[in-house]
């Protein structure tokens, strides 16, 4: 009997409780939800947590040495940026850039040539538009500023390699080469362009052409031949001097004519067209590019792109040398076993 009002006094005090007592706060405790949280992402969590902690306190403990780490880092990403670029990038380095203080001494071979090299010479720049000839608007690639712009991809570069084709075949023909720059900035430039051609190479490097050079030649050289020919080493032996004119008019005409400043030489393309001699020269937008038989366009007025393309053409020269000396040695050296030959039968 205790028992029993026990329980019934148990559940009427329970029944007196407020309603506010059992709130959902105390309810929540004991309810299940409905998506338990995995353990390894909890875990996971609280790993990244306690690393970004490790690596706060280590950063305060050692900032210099973390800024060091971070420069290394940064400078290893660059290099990979780099070197993630070079295969598309420009293969130009320090050996096959152009070097305007080198081309007098050592200029580039033919094979090297690159566009790279006639822009940083500036072979692109023209005169003003009010003076550009109108037969030269093939080679223009447009204006800028009311200046021509020349065509360098398109024009100067394909002009130049057909230059150098000729020049090389004469030389290999024992061809005679006549240089002509009469600027002052030029006369250095000619010189060691002649002297890379030898005995094939003339140069006319004084201020101006001296009218009737080619048209003229028989009396206006043959002073000239008849001093010089007692000290060449042939005539040595006492023989009379032959005909000065004749040798003037007649052995003393280049195979080709190169002109640097063809504006200020008007009257050499005159004379070499003529005389039926094939001219070469770099035409500025203010010269008529038909006066010319091979025309190279590009910027006449300035030293570097003179002491580049004709550093390559006399380049070319030399290989047409080198090409004749070997033909020479192969032919005596065949000569001279047909002549063993000949004895021996």
């Amino acid at each position: 009997m205790e028992v029993m009002a026990r329980s019934r006094w148990l559940v009427r005090s329970l029944a007196r409780v407020p309603a506010r007592r059992f709130s959902t706060e105390t309810a929540d405790i004991f309810t299940i939800p409905e998506e338990p949280i995995a353990i390894e992402r909890v875990d996971a969590q609280a790993a990244q947590q306690q690393a970004q902690r490790q690596r706060a306190l280590a950063s305060e403990r050692d900032a210099p040495a973390a800024e060091d780490a971070t420069e290394r880092m940064i400078r290893k990403m660059r290099s990979n940026m780099l070197n993630d670029f070079v295969g598309m990038a420009s293969t130009q380095s320090r050996h096959t850039t152009f070097r305007p203080f080198k081309q007098r001494t050592q200029p580039i071979e033919p094979h090297q040539l690159t566009l790279s090299h006639l822009l940083a010479a500036t072979a692109q720049l023209g005169h003003s538009r009010t003076h550009v000839q109108r037969s030269y608007e093939p080679y223009l690639y447009g204006t800028r500023h009311g200046m021509a712009v020349i065509d360098v991809e398109r024009a100067t570069l394909p002009a130049l390699r057909r230059a150098v084709q000729v020049v090389r075949g004469i030389a290999a023909q024992d061809g005679i080469i006549l240089i002509v720059g009469t600027r002052p900035d030029l006369h250095a430039t000619v010189r060691a362009a002649a002297a890379r051609l030898g005995d094939n190479g003339f140069h006319v490097s004084t201020d101006r052409w001296v009218p009737g050079v080619l048209t003229n030649a028989s009396k206006l050289l043959a002073p000239a031949i008849q001093l010089s020919a007692p000290q060449n080493p042939e005539s040595g032996d006492g023989s009379e001097v032959p005909n000065t004119a004749k040798l003037a008019s007649q052995l003393y005409q280049p195979d080709l004519m190169i002109v640097l400043n063809p504006l200020e030489n008007s009257n050499a393309l005159r004379e070499a067209t003529q005389c039926n001699i094939p001219t070469m020269a770099i035409v500025d937008t203010d010269v008529d590019p038909r006066a010319v038989t091979y025309a190279i366009p590009a910027n006449d007025d300035s030293p570097r792109v003179a002491e580049l393309i004709l550093g390559v053409l006399s380049k070319a020269g030399q290989e047409g040398l080198r090409s004749l000396h070997e033909q020479r040695k192969s032919f005596e050296k065949r000569e001279r076993s047909r002549k063993r030959r000949a004895q021996r039968s």
